[in-house]
């Protein structure tokens, strides 16, 4: 983003609907009318994966704005990507594990908890 246009809060959030609401569509699609190939199941999980990243990005960015310090948006511009990003690798991760059958509470705890120290170790080296 630079010293050039920044992305507002707003335009974040219109993004964040418009690909949940796209990708759920795709979604639904995708479940009512075709047959489970591995094509199928691929394209499944990205859709899964934009749907959760948009929706994070909605619920993000007004979490942010009523929870963070005044300007984060402009001291941070890629945090509701980056959270975004970050729900979408979990949903997306545990759910291909449930699919092969590896799923447990036990590594559900530990993608998160790694998860969130990432999101951790980015917040407090940005100076929040």
């Amino acid at each position: 983003m630079g010293e050039g246009r920044q992305v507002t809060l707003g335009a974040w959030i219109a993004i964040g609907v418009l690909s949940f609401g796209v990708s759920s569509v795709g979604i639904w699609y995708l479940v009512i009318h075709t047959y489970p190939t591995e094509l199928m199941q691929g394209l499944f999980l990205t859709l899964l994966a934009i749907a959760l990243a948009g929706l994070t990005l909605a619920v993000a960015g007004v979490l942010n704005q009523r929870f963070a310090h005044p300007n984060w948006l402009r001291k941070d511009p890629l945090r509701l990507l980056r959270e975004g990003v970050s729900v979408a690798l979990f949903g997306v991760l545990c759910s291909w594990l449930q699919k092969e059958g590896f799923l447990s509470l036990t590594l559900v705890l530990i993608i998160g908890g790694v998860l969130m120290l990432t999101e951790t170790f980015f917040l407090t080296r940005g100076g929040e």
